[in-house]
């Protein structure tokens, strides 16, 4: 980690910011068909999404390297939901205010990828898209009229900004050393370097499925995508007896995984152990409810919310002779200390946030803006919503039409003041002021009831400080189901 000051000219670098896994847009090029991120009012479909699912099955053609039979055509800009997948976040604010910041526009390039694919393989493109990048901005007009002022400068660098997935493909540039001298630093936002015990749902025959979509459909698609592969948990969190371990690559194939693609992720992932990141940034999602753990239970993955305690790898017991167990949280999808890169004496910045939710941050964004100027953690922006305080924000993934739906608020201080916002984001016109109210009995814990009159994907959005926090429900009617 760099002092805290900021240096005095950064302001010439160029700057790539990285999605996450679901976060750029694909299209099949044969059939000319979007398959994810389409713009249009939110309409759910069973049968639809059904077909959405299986175009994205990752064939042994391209495994093998024959690529291009689906292709990444930008970074989201809407939000979007596919059962057993989740939600996902736009990416437009963050990169619109990243072009606000930098010395020009053309500094900022988003870089969509197909997220189905392996790390190393979307690792390897972005290395090279970088280099085309950082070579067309150094002769860019605005960069040569600024070494004109400030020679001593010397020619821009690149600031990686990564969310997620995004993350584990910045390493990938790093990692063969021969960027090493032009990365100037790298954020990474909610970045499962320890992996997700999401993943290991997944890829448990779609028992991740929120009950739309037949886990047939996923059993057939889940396991051919290399990408998922390598978000699996690699830390001790496969509960066995009274203990928990590692995963292997047995353990993977029993979840229901390919044994030949478990291989080569978990020989990459092994490979890449020790490769740090230059002036890393590490973004923490803290304080939602999030998987941490898991068993199997007649071959089914039952995922859990706790982890067990152990003090230099020794495990603690309680009173009782029994594991001590302690749920630690994150940020809906990655379990807080699997997003800390292992090695890495970056301080990590912890923001309370839902995973999709990290990008839209609007302390998160106004850091990867600062990293222009050398600003490296949050504290030299000023409190966010509620300060030291981690706020957690539950609803649920979908809920039927006419059904109302609780959201929950934990964390939230004695007397704080807090507004509740539900509002339709694919394009309807309509918002709900839902009240939150203290929950009696407990002291941090605020409820408010929501009933929406339409069918649509809508944000919930609580404020009580500078920065709301954020989550998506999918609103479905009945009929949609088949």
């Amino acid at each position: 980690m760099s002092e805290r000051h900021a240096p005095e000219r950064l302001l010439h670098d160029a700057v790539v910011i990285v999605p996450g896994i679901m976060g750029s847009t694909l299209r099949d090029v044969e059939s000319d068909t979007p398959l994810w991120g389409l713009r249009r009012v939110f309409q759910y479909s069973a049968r639809a999404h059904a077909r959405r699912l299986r175009a994205l099955t990752v064939t042994d053609a391209e495994r093998a390297g024959e690529t291009g039979r689906i292709e990444a055509t930008g970074v989201l800009n809407v939000a979007d939901w596919f059962p057993g997948l989740g939600h996902v976040q736009p990416y437009n604010e963050l990169i619109s205010k990243l072009r606000r910041a930098a010395l020009h526009k053309a500094a900022v390039l988003p870089f969509p990828y197909d997220w189905r694919l392996s790390v190393a393989h979307n690792g390897a493109l972005l290395a090279r898209e970088i280099r085309r990048h950082l070579d067309a901005w150094r002769t860019h007009d605005a960069h040569r009229r600024y070494l004109d002022d400030h020679p001593e400068a010397g020619p821009a660098k690149v600031l990686i900004i990564a969310h997620s997935m995004g993350g584990l493909l910045a390493r990938e540039v790093v990692h063969g050393g021969g960027m090493n001298g032009d990365v100037r630093a790298v954020m990474t936002v909610g970045t499962p370097f320890g992996g997700s015990v999401k993943a290991a749902v997944m890829l448990n025959s779609g028992k991740g499925a929120p009950g739309l979509l037949p886990s047939a459909v996923l059993r057939e698609i889940t396991p051919t995508m290399p990408g998922l592969y390598d978000l699996l948990p690699d830390y001790r969190c496969c509960e066995d007896g009274a203990d928990m371990r590692a995963p292997d690559i047995d353990d993977i194939v029993a979840l229901g995984g390919v044994r030949n693609i478990a291989q080569a992720s978990t020989d990459w992932r092994a490979s890449r152990n020790g490769t740090l990141l230059p002036e890393h940034v590490m973004v923490v999602g803290v304080g939602q409810r999030t998987w941490q753990s898991y068993r199997l239970d007649a071959g089914a993955v039952v995922a859990q919310r706790y982890m067990y305690r152990r003090d230099a790898g020794r495990l603690l017991l309680d009173a009782n002779g029994r594991p001590h167990a302690q749920n630690r949280k994150g940020d809906g999808t990655v379990y807080r200390f699997a997003a800390h890169l292992r090695g890495s004496d970056a301080r990590p910045v912890t923001v309370s946030q839902e995973h999709g939710a990290l990008a839209r941050s609007e302390a998160v964004i106004d850091l990867a803006c600062g990293m222009l100027t050398g600003l490296r953690h949050l504290d030299e922006l000023g409190d966010m919503l509620g300060g030291d305080h981690e706020f957690e924000l539950h609803a649920p993934e979908w809920v039927n039409l006419g059904v109302a739906f609780t959201i929950e608020v934990g964390g939230a201080p004695n007397g704080a003041h807090l507004e509740c916002v539900v509002r339709e984001v694919s394009g309807l016109d309509t918002v709900q002021y839902p009240a939150l109210k203290p929950v009696r009995g407990a002291e941090d814990r605020w409820e408010a009831t929501c009933l929406p009159d339409l069918p649509g994907l809508y944000e919930i959005q609580v404020r009580g400080g500078v920065e709301p926090i954020r989550r998506l429900v999918s609103v479905v009617a009945p009929e949609q189901h088949g």
